[in-house]
């Protein structure tokens, strides 16, 4: 994860090709390696739920265990696929699949809420599919 993000950083021509070349040579596409209690863990996309930046370290919820990272949460947001998840808050991204319902401050996650920033509301609305009137 850190050798891709490296490579977005060096590549300043704005086109990302060097980022698309070495995403294609990874051998896992659709998970990523965190360390946890000195090991990587293997933990597949579809089993986040969300991750939690605070400050230099990122907490990430998925649906086995959670586990504190020092990464910031800018570095998931770069190599998370956007078509699985958004960003909702300052300090929030989620897995798009696992929104159960959305309110004006926040969305519920399974029994969970995760808040909703106000920058973050509209782009989130959006992007979904409504029916009724409000």
């Amino acid at each position: 994860m850190k050798e891709l993000l490296e490579e977005v950083r060096k590549n300043g021509n704005g086109n990302g090709q060097a980022a698309l070349e070495n995403h294609s040579k990874l051998l896992i596409k659709d998970a990523i390696f965190v360390r946890h209690e000195g090991s990587l863990v293997k933990v597949k996309f579809e089993d986040i739920l969300w991750l939690q930046g605070d400050g230099n370290y990122t907490t990430l919820v998925s649906k086995n265990f959670v586990v504190s990272v020092r990464n910031i949460l800018k570095d998931f947001e770069d190599v998370l696929p956007r078509d699985q998840f958004m960003r909702i808050h300052k300090s929030y991204i989620v897995r798009l699949e696992e929104i159960v319902a959305i309110a004006t401050r926040e969305v519920k996650i399974g029994d969970h809420t995760v808040p909703v920033g106000r920058t973050y509301y509209h782009k989130l609305i959006e992007g979904i599919q409504k029916l009724g009137g409000e």
